[in-house]
């Protein structure tokens, strides 16, 4: 016995999938907010993302967001696009980082060098991983602030010529 499935019906179709995009993309530059409180929730969830904070960052990251009236919108974008797989290769520099500033120091008793390498490394990762995402974060603000205001600007021009021409 032979199984046919059909999946014409659920293709994903480049064009629609770049026309929804466009279509977020739009409605995320209408908002009734400033570019700056924008790219501050982006900023927000780039730096939830990249902090050691598995399972609750949504729920910490609109948390915060609610608190400093923030636009959830590009908190949550943020969310996605920092995931897990993308966030991995920063806990590893994170890591490097930690344990290049705070090394474990050598002791005798192999109990004291235990402690010593377990308190380097969470004293190492922990600020390791703030320097990064404070980074990360900073960068990460401007780039959006500037898209935003390119964006804004490029569809500022097109109203303005449209109506010039009406």
């Amino acid at each position: 016995m032979e199984m046919k499935v059909d999946l014409s019906q659920n293709q994903i179709h480049l064009s629609s999938l770049l026309k929804t995009a466009k279509e977020k993309v739009t409605s995320l530059l209408n908002a009734e907010t400033s570019a700056q409180n924008q790219a501050m929730g982006f900023a927000l969830g780039t730096f939830i993302s990249l902090l050691p904070t598995p399972g609750v960052n949504m729920a910490l990251a609109l948390l915060l967001a609610s608190w400093f009236r923030l636009h959830k919108a590009t908190v949550l974008l943020s969310l996605a696009i920092w995931n897990v797989f993308v966030t991995a290769p920063f806990f590893a520099l994170s890591y490097r980082l930690g344990n290049w500033l705070f090394p474990a120091p050598a002791t005798a008793s192999v109990t004291a060098q235990w402690q010593a390498q377990v308190i380097s490394f969470v004293q190492g990762f922990l600020v390791g991983n703030l320097i990064i995402a404070g980074l990360v974060t900073a960068v990460s603000y401007t780039i959006v602030l500037g898209i935003i205001w390119l964006l804004r600007n490029k569809q500022n021009k097109v109203t303005t010529s449209a109506s010039l021409l009406r």
